[in-house]
């Protein structure tokens, strides 16, 4: 979340005043987030070859409390540069309640599998706002996302032992909107996608948010809101090509500084 309740001017009537903002904003919240992370390993014919719900399956957490780092520099009247910072490192070692097949070999019931899903993200972007008065904004933004992925699944059989490791450098962009309802409160909200295909990597990233905000001091906001995040990869290899459809979503309290 980003601090947007910005302080009124004295002479806010006329319609070419300049709008007082801090100069830095950071903030931290904790996202009560509901996981839901589904994995398929297909062979080269694009036959299925195993399909799971790593948390019903696999015994992953399917809720977690996550916490999200963010930042921003106003450099400009209307120009801003942005960060944000979160991690989500899960692992389970779980006696599977049910059988699978995978590259025509049965996986029996009963067996240890040991499972983790390992996402970090960083980003990096720059906001122009399009509109900023004494109680509206609106911002459209373009960054980079740095997405570093790992999860994995092995077996005591040794039949299941796949991988997904991805890192790179993902476009993204989006719009952030706040209106002020009074001098001490506010409502804002965030969209952001992209699509990406390389090499032998290929899917999209979408997010959604929505926040209410309280003003408790000049230099301190608190902020309630909703995000919802859905991130689908496809990543191709020799042997398999792995499918990764990933949401979590969940309601989310933080703080704001500015200064």
């Amino acid at each position: 979340i980003f601090s947007n309740l910005y302080a009124q001017t004295p002479d806010s009537v006329k319609a070419d005043q300049k709008v007082k903002v801090p100069r830095f904003e950071f903030s931290v919240s904790g996202i009560y987030a509901m996981l839901e992370t589904n994995l398929r390993f297909e062979d080269p014919t694009g036959l299925l070859g195993l399909n799971i719900n790593m948390e019903e399956h696999m015994g992953l957490a399917k809720y977690t409390i996550m916490p999200v780092f963010t930042g921003k520099v106003n450099i400009k009247s209307r120009h801003s540069i942005f960060a944000m910072y979160y991690s989500v490192p899960r692992s389970s070692s779980f006696v599977i309640d049910q059988s699978f097949e995978f590259n025509g070999e049965v996986i029996d019931i009963n067996t240890q599998v040991d499972t983790y899903f390992n996402l970090n993200v960083g980003s990096i972007g720059y906001m122009y706002d399009v509109i900023r008065d004494t109680n509206s904004h609106l911002g459209l933004f373009v960054n980079f996302y740095y997405l570093s992925l790992k999860t994995g699944i092995s077996s005591n059989q040794e039949i299941l032992n796949e991988d997904i490791w991805l890192k790179a450098p993902l476009p993204n962009i989006g719009a952030e909107a706040h209106y002020n309802i009074g001098k001490r409160f506010g409502v804002s909200g965030l969209i952001s996608l992209f699509f990406l295909s390389f090499d032998d990597v290929s899917g999209s990233m979408h997010t959604l948010s929505t926040q209410m905000d309280f003003l408790l001091f000049p230099w301190l906001e608190l902020g309630l809101g909703y995000y919802w995040f859905d991130l689908n990869l496809e990543v191709e290899d020799n042997q398999f090509t792995g499918i990764l459809d990933y949401t979590y979503q969940g309601p989310y309290l933080g703080l704001g500084f500015r200064f």
